[in-house]
């Protein structure tokens, strides 16, 4: 089964609505969903839940990861896994996360992993001008140019690395963020280049489409221009679905040194002629 025109007919009418270009990603609010599950489903993996359960299960091919969406869990209503007996390591997105940024992770999963080394998170923060700083246990702290996003490297004295996460909130109070907006929390063994592929997508300059009103209010949003953005966000999902379906494993070749029935088993499988 693959993504059908029916798909993308309901797809076109949820979005046949007046919307504008909204930056940055990190502030322009949930999106749909489905701009992730599509992807997913059309570079093979699968679905196993429930149709008629709000809560969705989807497998990679091999299955060797899954990703649980249920947004009755609004702290973690995204959360991406190895299944069990594969290498531990976890991810979770709060319900509000943009999915852009929760495609950051999810595109890298169905990719092949790159052969060099990712750039550590700081680095590609400082690189983009976030303010880094260091805490006598040795927790690091970044901090957007805005003030709104913050990255943090989480470190105990007694249990060393204890993950990282993200928080957008629409402003840092004395304590910490007030008024979040989205989180997402990475495990200490969640392989580096996933990290490099979501903080890319949190750093991403271009703006993306949001209906009227779905976007975060804030003074650091970036509202363009008002117009119907059916089309261009059907066109744009079209794309995404025809670049993941190059990641689609191809099913096996036959081999040839296996010989198939013999013409009399295959006459009798077939049934009398008709």
């Amino acid at each position: 089964m693959s993504i059908n025109e029916r798909h993308l007919a309901a797809f076109a009418a949820d979005h046949n609505v007046f919307g504008s270009p909204v930056s940055p990603c990190y502030l322009a609010g949930r999106g749909d969903p489905r701009h992730v599950t599509h992807t997913l489903w059309a570079a093979g993996w699968t679905t196993a839940s429930d149709p008629l359960h709000p809560a969705i299960r989807m497998t990679n091919p091999d299955h060797s990861l899954r990703l649980d969406i249920n947004f009755a869990e609004r702290c973690s209503g995204w959360r991406v896994s190895p299944e069990f007996g594969h290498s531990h390591w976890s991810a979770s997105f709060s319900t509000d996360t943009p999915v852009e940024i929760v495609a950051g992770l999810t595109d890298a999963l169905i990719q092949p992993e790159p052969d060099t080394a990712a750039s550590p998170v700081s680095d590609l923060l400082t690189a983009r001008g976030w303010q880094h700083t260091t805490d006598e246990a040795g927790t690091q702290t970044l901090l957007s140019p805005d003030g709104t996003v913050q990255a943090e490297l989480r470190v105990s004295p007694s249990i060393g690395v204890m993950g990282r996460q993200f928080t957008a909130a629409y402003r840092r109070g004395e304590y910490g963020p007030e008024g979040l907006v989205w989180r997402a929390g990475f495990h200490e063994n969640t392989p580096p280049h996933l990290l490099t592929a979501v903080t890319a997508a949190v750093c991403r300059t271009d703006p993306v489409l949001r209906a009227r009103f779905d976007h975060v209010s804030s003074p650091h949003v970036s509202v363009d221009a008002e117009f119907v953005i059916g089309d261009a966000m059907v066109t744009a999902h079209k794309q995404r679905l025809a670049l993941a379906r190059r990641h689609r494993p191809r099913p096996p070749k036959p081999n040839p040194g296996v010989a198939g029935p013999p013409p009399a088993a295959r006459a009798a499988a077939a049934g009398p002629a008709r």
